[in-house]
């Protein structure tokens, strides 16, 4: 067994220690002794406070150790550590568009599976697959959304966390094609962050096919884009991103892209507030982007560099073509990368994790709370009926 959040229960045994201390510190009548008068003598019953050599209240002290203990064992989220075993595996499936060749793909994560892998599916996001998993990885396909490497690595880095009680080492292995769009400026510093080599798969094909069409671009100068709808409140926006090109100037914005506008396309370009800027749509053998950045003829915005590299970046292939390129040679060294299978000691475990147990040592410890109660209201109950047989009998001896 071990602790999640372990703080807790140290702290409970200390509070516990300080308890069957503060149990041998009792109240008692003194020794009696010869006074030469009784005037100044209080009508009280005369108590002190004194070391013991036995505890006071046993059965309160137990019932008050027990609730003290129970209470910060379920605040240290206490969970049942399972065998481990030697390695296990998070295995990262592309299901994007990329990945078009989904008997493969399909062929090789079942080859690879084993009961208590960890299985993340990721094109646009990341997500662990539950349940009968080789159901699931039976009836995986491909989306029409782009791969993101880099969020299927963070997922990948929770999902050890998850393992590193089963196991005594991890091993990562990424099933993709390895497209050059599923790769970004922050994937590399990601990667880094899992120890040791990855095993990489590569299925289906990331060679560029024919061109099937080159990109349509409708960039109307003052009509209503395609796609875009008039927005509810005119504004003005401080910039536009499209890839790696920013364009930092003061755009008035007229137009906005809907949800239900973007549904089947992808976003190219956005606004620096993170609204759509450009979409693209497929359309017969290619595609057609539709732009809602405004350009005034005043000033020298349409000559300057950033300008003219973000122009360049809306011209690139549609996204059909871009999704087979393959990522360059250095990159997949990069995600391959060296040495040996990560420990478990290199994966941090989840401090949101969820304990089983904790809920019965909180009901114990409610049960220890209401115990305590009943058994100072009896011990209160004995002490007033021994007070007045005490006063009968002194009433009758006078």
């Amino acid at each position: 067994m071990s602790f999640l959040a372990p703080g807790f229960f140290f702290a409970s045994l200390v509070a516990a220690a300080a308890i069957v201390a503060l149990h041998f510190i009792v109240t008692r009548q003194p020794r009696a002794g010869v006074l030469p008068t009784a005037r100044f003598v209080p009508d009280t019953r005369a108590t002190t406070v004194a070391p013991a050599r036995r505890p006071s209240d046993l059965l309160l002290m137990v019932l008050r150790v027990l609730l003290v203990l129970a209470a910060g064992a379920g605040l240290a989220k206490p969970v049942l550590t399972p065998r481990r075993g030697a390695a296990a595996r998070v295995i990262l499936v592309d299901v994007s568009r990329s990945a078009r060749d989904s008997t493969a793909m399909r062929d090789s994560v079942i080859a690879i599976y084993r009961v208590g892998d960890a299985v993340v599916a990721f094109d646009s996001s990341a997500r662990v697959l539950a349940g009968n998993l080789s159901d699931t990885l039976r009836a995986l396909r491909p989306t029409s959304r782009r791969g993101n490497l880099s969020a299927a690595l963070i997922t990948a880095l929770r999902a050890g966390s998850r393992l590193r009680d089963r196991a005594d080492s991890l091993e990562l292995v990424i099933v993709s094609p390895f497209a050059r769009e599923e790769l970004d400026a922050a994937t590399d510093d990601i990667r880094k962050l899992w120890p040791g080599k990855a095993r990489l798969v590569r299925v289906g094909s990331s060679i560029p096919t024919t061109a099937s069409g080159e990109p349509r671009i409708e960039w109307p100068a003052s009509s209503r884009p395609r796609f875009a709808v008039q927005r509810g409140v005119r504004d003005t926006v401080g910039g536009v991103m499209a890839d790696e090109a920013v364009v930092v100037a003061a755009f008035d914005r007229q137009w906005s892209f809907a949800p239900d506008s973007v549904r089947g396309g992808e976003v190219v370009a956005r606004w620096v507030d993170g609204e759509p800027a450009a979409i693209e749509k497929p359309e017969g053998d290619g595609c057609v982007r539709s732009v809602a950045v405004p350009v005034t003829g005043v000033g020298d915005l349409a000559i300057r560099n950033d300008f003219l590299r973000f122009v360049s970046a809306l011209s690139r292939a549609c996204s059909s073509e871009t999704a087979v390129i393959p990522a360059a040679l250095d990159a997949i060294t990069k995600l391959e990368g060296k040495g040996g299978l990560a420990p478990r000691e290199a994966f941090r475990p989840l401090s949101d994790g969820h304990s089983a147990l904790a809920p019965w040592l909180f009901a114990l410890a409610l049960a220890a709370a209401i115990a305590e109660l009943f058994v100072r209201r009896r011990r209160k109950d004995a002490t007033r009926i021994d007070g007045a047989r005490s006063a009968a009998r002194e009433a009758r001896a006078a």
